[in-house]
């Protein structure tokens, strides 16, 4: 029987040398913004850190379930799974539309342009949640490569 290629090596391998892409990421971030003079600078830097972390917490999450242990929700999990991701969705469907409400009042350019970038964040984080939390619902969250991935439909 073939093995998953999530279980090869060379998987392992990559998403590893993309954890150290990041940890770079993380390292340069932190060291720039620590010497940044501008609030603008210095928290777009801090952003960025933000993303790598949460990128490096997601990769090790796939690596520790290759290496160490399969990720097995039973029902219980599913549904807090489904409960929290619920939640999270809301609160970002609110702040989703208090956001779209200050962008179309705002004429300066810079907080514009942050904005804008707040809002395409949630609405892409929005549809790649609610997509998950579908599958998780249906339970039907599948490991093949024939699975849609996400984003798919957003």
């Amino acid at each position: 029987m073939k093995r998953p290629a999530e279980k090869s090596d060379e998987f392992l391998n990559v998403i590893v040398d993309w954890q150290a892409t990041e940890d770079q990421l993380i390292e340069y971030a932190n060291t720039q913004a620590s010497k940044a003079g501008s609030p603008l600078i210095k928290t777009m830097l801090r952003a960025m850190e933000l993303e790598a972390r949460k990128r490096c917490l997601i990769q090790q999450m796939i690596v520790e379930s290759v290496r160490k242990e399969a990720v097995n929700l039973d029902p219980a999990d599913l549904q807090a799974l489904s409960a929290h991701m619920n939640h999270h969705i809301e609160a970002e469907e609110k702040a989703l539309v208090l956001a779209e409400a200050v962008l179309a009042k705002t004429e300066l350019f810079m907080p514009r342009y942050l904005l804008s970038y707040l809002v395409s964040g949630l609405k892409s984080e929005n549809c790649l949640l609610k997509q998950f939390e579908d599958e998780v619902k249906s339970a039907a969250i599948s490991t093949s490569v024939s699975s849609k991935l996400p984003g798919e439909t957003c």
